[in-house]
């Protein structure tokens, strides 16, 4: 009777179909399926044809080799072995190998028989038992390379060979191991607690938030963080209480000193320029008018950018200029653009007058302008500041301050006027006096213009803690 094959060297009964184990000494006779109980004949030699064909190794055709010279990887055919071949790239000749010879492949022992072997509940080996039959290994370093190597117990006293260098090393016995100690306390050796004993107070963990308050606390850091965070109390009269607290602290002393000292240097600039217009050259009077020119549009941006941040630091009820503008010219443009547009919008209602209107006196114009830009000034800057543009110099909720609030808009404008008028009388006093004291004169105007902007910023506090939103909301109309 004719049996199928299976690959793995078991053969297949044709009643139930069960694998059975295909053995060498068993071919050719008689067995009983244990599935079925069917009586079939175990397949013979005759009957595996593919052992024999698998035996023959196959011979390639083509041969791959290297260049003696240059290494370049080169085929010939098989039958031109012995032949020399050109190398493509650089042209030596080289004779060409014969092919390596082709092992038989072997199939691997587990295609043969049972693969697997299992135990019953019963005879099961306990893991530690298994683990004792494993082979124990222990490390050994080559001599030459240190390189790490593993052997047994039983070649111990033999040489190993290095698989990286090829040195021999002598395997030496594995150190002993030391007992391990038992973790167990032993009876009678416990700890004992001593009642007498009194335990130390516990520190107390201070968090980092805590190291972090108590070390702001100690450089006087939290005391400006509390100055600046806190909402300060709006005082009975703000135009005149508590007005020269600002002027009086760092930085603002020193930057009225500075200022005095670049608006000095600017008026010499303008004074040497008009002397020296006769005689000298074209080219170095033009020279000498656009130094003064741009030296005067740095310090009024400079100016500027402090006077904004005096007002704006008033108008929260600050005493002090926490955040002073930096050294960088680009950010004092849009201050300069705030308190320049202002000016030249206020004093535009009087220089078109005096341009456009002819029968007025003599002198009329520029009082026109000076008045423009007393009372104008003010509300243009701080319409601009709250509409948060240079270009938006009208606000109504502004606007309506003025018939809501009219009690800080007049002290306001009486405060600047006399303040105005008073540095000026003392500026030409001082001039008339003597014409050295000009260091005096420009140190006045340049704390004259600080407290000026002071006062605008505690006239903005005064209207923002005063008017509410109710007041901005229309009259209801009565039935």
């Amino acid at each position: 009777m004719s049996m199928p094959l299976s690959p793995t060297k078991l053969f297949v009964c044709d009643g139930c179909g069960a694998t059975l184990p295909l053995a060498g000494t068993n071919r050719g006779q008689k067995c009983r399926c244990g599935g079925c109980g069917k009586i079939l004949i175990v397949p013979g030699i005759e009957e595996e044809p593919e052992a024999a064909v698998s035996a023959v190794p196959e011979v390639p055709e083509t041969v791959g080799f290297f260049c003696r010279v240059c290494d370049t990887r080169i085929v010939a055919r098989t039958g031109d072995v012995g032949k020399k071949a050109k190398c493509p790239d650089c042209w030596a000749m080289t004779v060409i190998p014969p092919p390596p010879k082709v092992r038989p492949k072997k199939p691997p022992a587990a295609m043969h028989g049972q693969q697997y072997g299992l135990w019953d509940v019963d005879e099961a080996p306990l893991p530690k038992d298994l683990a004792a039959r494993q082979p124990k290994f222990f490390p050994v370093y080559c001599r030459v390379c240190d390189t790490l190597m593993h052997a047994q117990l039983k070649q111990v006293g033999t040489k190993l060979t290095c698989p990286d260098c090829g040195g021999k090393t002598v395997v030496l016995p594995p150190p002993k191991e030391k007992p391990r100690p038992d973790v167990l306390v032993p009876d009678g050796e416990e700890y004992q607690l001593d009642k007498t004993h009194i335990p130390p107070t516990r520190p107390v963990i201070v968090s980092q938030a805590a190291r972090n308050r108590q070390y702001r606390e100690e450089s006087g850091e939290e005391q400006l963080r509390q100055e600046y965070y806190e909402r300060p109390q709006l005082p009975g009269n703000p135009l005149l209480e508590g007005v020269f607290r600002m002027l009086v602290r760092s930085p603002l002393p020193e930057c009225i000193f500075v200022f005095a000292f670049a608006l000095a240097l600017e008026v010499w600039f303008i004074a040497n320029a008009m002397a020296n217009v006769s005689g000298l050259a074209m080219a170095i009077v033009l020279m000498s008018y656009a130094v003064t020119a741009v030296f005067g549009l740095l310090s009024f941006g400079a100016a500027s950018a402090f006077w904004v941040g005096v007002l704006t630091e008033s108008s929260e009820g600050n005493d002090k200029l926490y955040n002073p503008p930096g050294p960088v010219f680009l950010d004092w443009v849009g201050n300069f653009f705030y308190v320049a547009f202002a000016f030249c919008l206020a004093v535009a209602p009087g220089c078109l007058a005096w341009r456009f209107i002819p029968q007025l006196p003599f002198g009329v114009g520029p009082l026109l302008a000076d008045l423009g830009c007393v009372l104008l000034f003010p509300i243009f800057l701080l319409s601009q500041l709250e509409n948060g543009s240079a270009l938006e110099f009208f606000s109504p909720k502004l606007v309506r301050s003025l018939i809501k609030r009219p009690g800080p808009w007049l002290l306001f404008y009486v405060e600047s006027t006399l303040l105005i008028a008073g540095c000026g009388a003392a500026v030409v006093g001082l001039q008339v006096l003597s014409g050295w004291l000009i260091i005096a004169s420009v140190l006045l105007l340049s704390g004259t213009s600080f407290l000026y902007f002071r006062l605008l910023g505690r006239l903005a506090w005064w209207l923002a803690e005063t008017i509410t939103d109710d007041d901005d909301l229309p009259d209801a109309e009565t039935p």
